[in-house]
């Protein structure tokens, strides 16, 4: 799995890499975290093709291809159960490729982070899980002129993948799962709505399952067919 992190190097992004490399270690899966180049001292990532709406000229949809052909190269990797995660940045990075190299990703999952407008020709179903905090004060979850809101980003998948458009609703410790499933290849769309979580990689537990947890276990249940 590819897990990008946010802009710049945050105590979420440090939560993020010790929670997803314990999980990797006990169930037996790759993981890598690419290193975006740095803009004004801080690494980011670019989830538009160029041209688009980039912070820089970097090529990061190229770079991540050439870093899953060199890991192709030295392990034996399952070509159809590729997934990208990330925090913040690190998310818009996951649902560019969703967008833009879906040749390669199986199912994306984005935490406090929203899709930019530069949406492309994804041709397969996309799985999405989706995580957001109501008083993330970096990508409001409700956007703003600047950002698209959580709704408006899992909107797009749920008419991509023709799910259900009402979703079957659960909560527990101040947390509402959203689950939009009977999509097609029977991929579903799935949202945690942290109430009052801020721009962070949560570190509550929605039935016993950590931010980590809740990522991989929706992730790992597609390849690039759909439900496996």
């Amino acid at each position: 799995m590819l897990n990008f992190h946010g802009f710049g190097g945050s105590a979420s992004d440090y939560m993020q890499e010790a929670d997803m490399r314990s999980l990797a270690e006990a169930d037996t899966f790759i993981l890598i975290y690419p290193q975006g180049i740095c803009l004004d001292g801080l690494s980011h990532w670019n989830a538009c093709p160029l041209g688009g709406d980039n912070k820089s000229d970097a090529d990061d949809f190229g770079f991540v291809e050439s870093i899953i052909t060199e890991i192709l190269s030295q392990y034996n990797v399952d070509m159809e159960r590729i997934y990208a995660a990330g925090y913040s940045n690190g998310g818009m990075m996951a649902y560019g490729l969703a967008n833009y190299k879906s040749d390669l990703i199986a199912a994306v999952a984005s935490v406090s982070g929203v899709m930019l407008d530069c949406t492309g020709p994804t041709n397969h179903p996309m799985p999405v899980v989706h995580l957001h905090g109501t008083s993330d004060g970096v990508l409001p979850y409700n956007g703003n002129n600047d950002w698209n809101s959580a709704q408006s980003t899992l909107d797009h998948w749920i008419n991509f993948n023709n799910t259900v458009l009402t979703p079957t609703i659960t909560s527990e410790n101040n947390i509402e799962r959203y689950v939009y499933d009977q999509g097609d290849s029977s991929v579903s769309v799935e949202h945690y709505k942290f109430i009052g979580g801020e721009h962070v990689w949560f570190s509550a537990t929605y039935q016993g399952q950590s931010t980590s947890e809740l990522v991989w276990n929706f992730v790992s249940r597609y390849d690039i067919n759909g439900l496996r």
